[in-house]
């Protein structure tokens, strides 16, 4: 199934957040991120400001390898806390935009009790749709940065190709 490898996708990034530790990178320098503004299909979440947060370039390169460069970021952060952002993006909030709410796992992703220092990761969202021939996850890591009362929110964007399904005539015809 199509949304598995997208969950799995988000997954290692959720990994590479995680040892990246991108809390540590506010204020970062640099380009952040690979867009400068969300794409037309995710709501803005209201007050929240982008944010100057890069990936490492070790993590960015094995992602992009990964993905073939089908990633794409962008970070924001908002001083209201992750539940608020939890029920802003919801999945019916979602479907108007796009997203298909049936493939789509919407913010139900809560994190495991690890400690902050193990995953700093405290929830994750995920919506997918297709595109055309393009399968399209986003993921939203919500992150909570104590030392600055805010919460990042790190949208990740995943385009994978469609593979086609096997045509069911030519498994009925060849009964012979």
């Amino acid at each position: 199934m199509k949304t598995r490898s997208v969950v799995a996708l988000s997954l290692v990034l959720l990994v590479f957040v995680t040892a990246c530790n991108l809390t540590s990178l506010i204020p970062g320098g640099g380009s952040a991120g690979t867009v400068s503004a969300l794409w037309p299909d995710v709501p803005p979440f209201e007050g929240a400001l982008r944010e100057n947060i890069d990936l490492p370039l070790p993590a960015r390169i094995a992602l992009q390898a990964m993905l073939r460069g089908q990633l794409e970021f962008i970070v924001y952060t908002t001083p209201q806390p992750i539940q608020a952002v939890k029920d802003f993006y919801t999945k019916d909030r979602m479907a108007a935009s796009g997203w298909n709410p049936e493939s789509s796992t919407g913010c139900s992703i809560a994190s495991s009790g690890e400690s902050k220092e193990q995953n700093p990761v405290e929830d994750m969202c995920f919506f997918s749709k297709q595109e055309g021939n393009r399968e399209v996850g986003l993921v939203i890591l919500l992150l909570r940065d104590d030392k600055s009362a805010k919460t990042q929110i790190f949208y990740a964007r995943v385009n994978l190709e469609a593979t086609p399904a096997p045509s069911s005539s030519l498994r009925g015809s060849s009964s012979g």
